[in-house]
């Protein structure tokens, strides 16, 4: 079974429907797993149809394991706590990292009708952390997490986003600002988010550079937040999301854009990248959806 990743997708719908195409027509010929990596929804606005649409695949017996993230934890905390206990805080904390956009359409999508909103909402709370494969990378397992990976990781993540405690917070929340200079001026202090036993997926921060990822060498984790929050928001000219596929000892990545394209293709071998072939590259662009409409976003 061929093992995909992707991460904060952000409710950019014309990347996420040429990822899911893609992974779609794969489908017809090999047996898949995708795993999403939290921040699905909020800021993009085709949030909620893209939730929704994860949603009922999951539903329908797809093999998808949706791992939550700090948006994740925002709704969470949104309509379970500040809905039924007046929790003010969690409104204003959710709307400013971008859920109206998110909120206001799951209403309309379900005709207000409180009970199944809360399906959705209640299937999101439950969503895992993280997920430790069995394959490695210079002999230490691949760990998929948002922000940071915990200093225990168990074979079977039993830890969920309604947990909503310090162990939640700091695996969906956490950034090294070392990675944003402006920041680092403010907040000099470093943290540690990959994990000396395990090899560390995460995302969370958004990188800018034309393959969507970035790997640190002295905390060894591969982030893949390719921008797309930064993208809907108007403020990054990169919106890549980049499509990893875990193998044993390397992964496969595949960087997607806006326009329904594939760009690059790299092997990564957990310290460098291998340029794909123009033939490889070739063979993995005849999976793509060609007659894909990609809309026209005004920001």
């Amino acid at each position: 079974m061929r093992k995909f990743i992707i991460s904060d997708i952000h409710g950019l719908g014309n990347v996420y429907y040429s990822i899911m195409n893609y992974l779609d027509n794969i489908k017809k010929e090999e047996e898949i797993e995708l795993y999403i990596n939290g921040d699905l929804f909020d800021r993009g606005i085709e949030s909620t149809k893209i939730l929704i649409d994860v949603y009922k695949r999951i539903k329908n017996q797809e093999n998808i394991i949706y791992l939550g993230g700090n948006h994740e934890l925002l709704m969470y905390q949104f309509y379970q706590k500040y809905l039924e206990k007046g929790l003010y805080s969690y409104f204003n904390d959710w709307y400013d990292n971008g859920d109206y956009i998110t909120d206001d359409e799951l209403y309309a999508y379900f005709d207000y009708d409180f009970k199944k909103l809360m399906k959705v909402v209640n299937y999101v709370s439950n969503l895992k952390i993280y997920h430790k494969f069995k394959e490695t990378i210079k002999d230490k397992q691949i760990v998929l997490v948002h922000a940071k990976c915990p200093e225990t990781v168990n074979d079977i993540c039993d830890i969920r986003i309604k947990d909503d405690n310090k162990l939640v917070f700091s695996s969906v929340w956490s950034r090294n600002y070392d990675d944003i200079p402006l920041f680092s001026i403010f907040i000099p202090e470093k943290i540690k988010l990959g994990n000396d036993d395990y090899f560390t997926i995460i995302g969370h921060t958004p990188n800018k550079n034309k393959y969507g990822y970035f790997y640190n060498k002295e905390d060894n984790y591969l982030n893949i937040d390719g921008g797309c929050a930064g993208y809907a928001c108007g403020l990054f000219e990169y919106d890549h999301i980049p499509l990893v596929e875990v193998k044993d000892n390397y992964l496969q990545i595949l960087t997607f854009n806006n326009n329904n394209e594939i760009i690059y293709g790299n092997y990564f071998d957990g310290e460098k990248n291998i340029p794909y072939t123009d033939l490889e590259l070739s063979n993995a662009r005849k999976y793509l959806n060609n007659e894909l409409k990609v809309k026209k976003y005004v920001f």
